[in-house]
């Protein structure tokens, strides 16, 4: 959780895309951006949504919904635990959880 927090609040940049699975526990997922007007090719994105589904509690599912949105819409409550965060703006990806190669 620690760790989660680290990525996300201190080495993710604000257009960064973020990522993790929905509705169970797992890793949050950071794809590099450029800038605002550098995005992914989206089979990127669904590649690095179908990793943060495999490091998850999801990886077992046949397809898992995974959230993803730039990091400037992820937001730490006040004295919430650590790895706990509030997410605006997201959009759903239904993935099939793997890494590549496999």
């Amino acid at each position: 959780a620690k760790q989660n927090d680290e990525l996300t609040l201190r080495d993710a940049r604000p257009f960064d895309l973020w990522m993790h699975a929905r509705g169970v526990p797992g890793s949050h997922t950071v794809l590099r951006v450029k800038g605002r007007k550098d995005m992914p090719p989206t089979f990127v994105v669904e590649r690095a949504a179908s990793i943060a589904a495999w490091f998850s509690k999801a990886r077992t599912s046949s397809l898992a919904p995974v959230i993803v949105t730039e990091r400037k819409y992820v937001r730490k409550p006040r004295k919430a635990p650590a790895g706990t965060v509030h997410v605006e703006r997201e959009k759903v990806l239904l993935v099939e959880p793997g890494l590549p190669g496999k």
